[in-house]
């Protein structure tokens, strides 16, 4: 799996998430901070281990899946959030 792809799709999808009103909720408001926060794990694991730690970031990146799932079934836009997740499902 390609780390630094999956980290620039998952850096224009938020992106995306800040720039359109998908649903003002604050559940919503809730997951996208924790993809948010997720996504910045998987930066900081990535970046000061040079891509290695691969436990971290199996770990990290299938929080964002299930964060992900949660953000599509309250999204109300046309964003295609799954067409991310079905990607991003760890390698054993």
């Amino acid at each position: 799996m390609d780390i630094k792809a999956l980290i620039e799709n998952l850096e224009a999808l938020n992106d995306s998430l800040n720039s359109t009103t998908i649903r003002e909720s604050d559940v919503f408001k809730k997951c996208v901070g924790r993809f948010q926060a997720k996504l910045a794990d998987l930066v900081g694991v990535y970046n000061s281990s040079d891509g290695e730690n691969t436990t971290d970031m199996k770990k990290i990146i299938s929080d964002l899946k299930v964060i992900l799932e949660e953000i599509d079934e309250l999204s109300s836009h046309d964003i295609k959030v799954l067409d991310f997740v079905k990607d991003i499902a760890p390698t054993k």
